[in-house]
């Protein structure tokens, strides 16, 4: 198991610290926080995900999540019950695997079916979150990927 957890390891070889203004550094931190300024995931979790599980386990776990989102949330409205089942697969997979933002955005698009109500702008908010989920997997895949 690495010295370094998972999204830490994005420190360019020869500097001391990772900084905010490093290219590679910033790809990954502009992941973690989302358009409206939410955490995309929760490096302490994936962290003690990684301890847990070793960094190829949870590498490819990552990979499941994000292929386990790219399959949901894509029909219209009018299909609330394949939405509300949507929702809650990735409210579960997600949060386990600390996408916080996701996990809540489907939450609210599951309460919105549960109670009846408009599923228009909570399914729109799980979209964009979705998105922002998919990215930054692929950052913290790059960042596994990249010599540091």
């Amino acid at each position: 198991m690495p010295d370094q957890p998972l999204v830490q390891t994005l420190q360019p070889e020869g500097c001391s610290e990772v900084s905010p203004d490093t290219p590679q550094t910033q790809t990954v931190l502009d992941r973690r926080t989302s358009q409206a300024g939410q955490q995309v995931y929760d490096e302490s979790t994936l962290n003690e995900l990684e301890d847990i599980f070793g960094r190829t386990r949870l590498m490819d776990l990552l990979g499941r999540l994000r292929v386990e989102i790219a399959l949901r949330l894509h029909v219209s409205t009018n299909e609330r019950d394949v939405l509300g089942h949507d929702a809650h697969t990735l409210l579960s997979v997600s949060g386990s695997l600390g996408f916080v933002n996701l996990s809540q955005r489907c939450s609210e698009v599951e309460q919105a079916y549960l109670r009846g109500g408009d599923l228009a702008a909570p399914l729109e908010a799980a979209r964009r979150a979705a998105g922002e989920a998919i990215a930054a997997i692929g950052a913290l895949e790059d960042a596994r990927t990249d010599p540091v």
